[in-house]
């Protein structure tokens, strides 16, 4: 019994060692390198420290470029202003204004670009809205109906976009340009047509004024009213037709009152002229008279002599070259040439004509009509 369990444990560790070498040895196991050693790069330790110090130098501004961004808004600002928004939309004007101060005191770089664009709609609506009561209150829409119906359409949207001003984008800002684009399309087709009626009438009372030789007598304040006259021409040709209209009125006005006024003066001196030459043929018919029963029989020294002058020569030039040289009708397509100095102001201030007059000696016949009445 002992032989046969001898010979099974040695069957049995021989089985064993034939089966331990049938299996491969087991490899060494390696430990995978981790990622971040195969691109291996010095480790920079993250802490709370280095992370308050980073975010300030990506979005942090400086105090100039500060100073710029508030310059840029504050300029926005002032155009909403001079546009009219104080009394066009005071409301609207406090809720940006609001909002303003609010991003000065959090973050003004992130609502910078909001803000600018709030101030330049509201700018635009306000342009918009004084173009639009201009138009309604002179009845001017029928000048150009199709821009005016157009300009409401555009205004309306703006309008409705102001409701909530957070969700104003640049769409809005291009219908309130449109919208004002519209309605001064309309104010200048008006202006342009009333400018050339006015400038017809204004011409009228050149003419009237030099039929009376207006450009004669009262030279000075006939050069005022030619300069307004040819401002007006300068003005409409630059397309500012409704400066030009004011022009043309002031021009009729001076015109008109020199013709009445010398036209008074000429009826007063004429009248004067009659009664002079009356009183010259009853003093000639009384001289004849005396002569007749009192003949003078010695000679007078002087004005009996055969080269006695007893009036200077009149040496008059011709008194239309005291007219302004004015066209009777104006072309719209006309075209003002300026140096390139010239500024763009001249729009707003008035021509400088230099219309040279001819001086023409009308004093001496006025001052021998004057004479002839003190004797009378």
């Amino acid at each position: 019994m002992k032989k046969v369990l001898l010979v099974l444990f040695s069957v049995f560790t021989v089985l064993f060692f034939i089966s331990c070498g049938s299996k491969p040895a087991p490899e060494e196991q390696k430990p995978e390198a981790p990622v971040v050693e195969e691109n291996e790069e010095p480790e920079t330790p993250v802490s709370d420290e280095v992370d308050s110090t980073v975010e300030p130098e990506t979005k942090q501004l400086s105090e100039e470029e500060l100073a710029a961004l508030i310059a840029k808004i504050d300029e926005a600002r002032d155009i909403a202003v001079q546009a009219g928004a104080e009394t066009i939309a005071p409301d609207l004007l406090k809720s940006i204004d609001d909002s303003y101060a609010k991003s000065k005191e959090e973050y003004l770089q992130d609502s910078a670009d909001a803000l600018i664009l709030r101030y330049s709609v509201l700018a635009g609506y306000a342009k918009a809205k004084n173009a639009k009561n201009e138009i309604d209150e002179n009845d001017f829409a029928g000048f150009a109906q199709k821009n005016y119906d157009d300009g409401v359409a555009f205004f309306q949207k703006v309008e409705e976009s102001l409701s909530n001003i957070e969700t104003i984008d640049s769409s809005v800002l291009k219908n309130a340009e449109s919208a004002y684009s519209n309605f001064n399309n309309v104010i200048t087709v008006a202006y342009k047509r009333m400018a050339k009626d006015q400038r017809n009438l204004a011409y009228e009372a050149k003419v009237k004024a030099d039929s009376v030789k207006a450009g004669v007598s009262q030279k000075e304040r006939y050069k005022e009213a030619a300069d307004n006259f040819k401002s007006g021409d300068t003005l409409y040709s630059m397309q500012s037709p409704k400066k030009a209209l004011e022009k043309y009125t002031l021009a009729e006005s001076k015109f008109t009152e020199l013709y009445e006024e010398v036209s008074e003066k000429r009826a007063a001196a004429q009248a004067a002229i009659d009664a002079a030459k009356r009183k010259v043929q009853e003093s000639s018919q009384f001289a004849e008279q005396a002569d007749e029963e009192s003949p003078i029989t010695e000679k007078l020294d002087g004005i009996e002599d055969a080269d006695t002058v007893l009036l200077e020569e009149d040496d008059y030039e011709n008194p239309e070259d005291a007219e302004a040289d004015i066209s009777e009708d104006i072309d719209d397509e006309e075209i003002v040439e300026e140096s390139d100095d010239t500024d763009k102001e001249l729009i707003e201030s008035e021509s400088d004509t230099e219309n040279e007059e001819s001086e023409l000696s009308t004093q001496v016949i006025k001052e021998n009509v004057q004479d002839e009445v003190e004797v009378e």
